[in-house]
């Protein structure tokens, strides 16, 4: 049986070898890129001063994060915060996202798995050529408890044990417009 899946799997190869390859994410970026130098699509990105505060023991204060952004493709560098007052930068019906200062710059804290993801707008204004350059990582963070004699109460201070956490985007999609639509 072991010879007869082996021989199977041998008569395999050829056929997989006459597959066309798939270019990896970066071949793709750089081969959108290539078509409007007016707009380079993000391939990677930087973040910095990475802090998430989270409340506990019934206290009501929202989720506050805090970060810096670059990407040095884009020449974007911009500040990230949320504090529970920014609306929904994201469409109707999906998990909410929100705007840094430059909103092209979008994020989504996931309190449950301490995940972050990233958003960047690529070419929002032309329709052919709008996508967004995604990426979804667990930073690795240090957290002290906070007391109800600090600014947000009683909580979880945690801020990043990297400098700075540098990324490749791992997924290149077409503009979801705000609302769905």
């Amino acid at each position: 049986m072991l010879m007869m899946n082996l021989h199977a799997l041998m008569a395999l190869i050829p056929l997989v070898a006459s597959l066309p390859s798939m270019p990896s994410f970066g071949n793709r970026i750089k081969s959108l890129s290539s078509h409007d130098d007016q707009c380079p699509f993000p391939e990677s990105y930087k973040i910095t001063s990475l802090q998430v505060w989270t409340p506990k023991n019934n206290n009501t204060h929202p989720i506050v994060v805090d970060f810096q952004y670059a990407d040095n493709e884009t020449n974007i560098e911009t500040s990230c915060y949320y504090n529970g007052t920014q609306p929904n930068a994201g469409p109707e019906g999906l998990a909410p996202r929100y705007a840094c200062e430059n909103p092209t710059v979008q994020f989504q804290w996931i309190q449950k798995t301490s995940m972050l993801s990233i958003i960047e707008l690529a070419c929002p204004n032309t329709a052919e050529s709008g996508f967004m350059a995604v990426d979804q990582f667990t930073p690795r963070l240090s957290c002290v408890d906070t007391s109800n004699t600090t600014a947000f109460g009683e909580g979880s201070q945690c801020f990043s044990l990297d400098f700075a956490i540098i990324r490749n985007f791992t997924a290149l999609d077409p503009i979801a417009p705000p609302g769905g639509n």
